[in-house]
């Protein structure tokens, strides 16, 4: 026979499931929005690249190869793919669970 109590400490149960389950949902929320903002960083600064390599090519026939080698030394280091595998491979960490 069922008491009065299980109920209630089954709803505790799934209750404290829930919060946990938001608590990780805030986490992996705030990894995802790193990791776009660095996207949009990485697209900004290719872009600016890309504008500058097109400005190097149209104004006096600079090759694109010395207009890239100008441009190494602005302090910008290439982008890594394995970096940005991994930024997002904490964000893919998402489990499933049941309570």
């Amino acid at each position: 026979m069922k008491t009065a109590e299980e109920p209630t400490a089954s709803l505790r149960q799934t209750l404290e499931w829930l919060r946990k389950e938001l608590a990780e949902m805030q986490i992996q929320d705030q990894k995802l929005l790193l990791a776009l903002r660095h996207l949009r960083s990485v697209l900004e600064e290719l872009r600016s690249e890309s504008a500058h390599w097109e400005e190097a090519v149209s104004s006096s026939g600079t090759s694109p190869i010395r207009a890239r080698a100008g441009s190494e030394g602005r302090g910008h280091q290439p982008v890594s793919s394995r970096r940005l595998a991994q930024l997002l491979q904490g964000v893919d960490g998402r489990r499933s669970s049941l309570p």
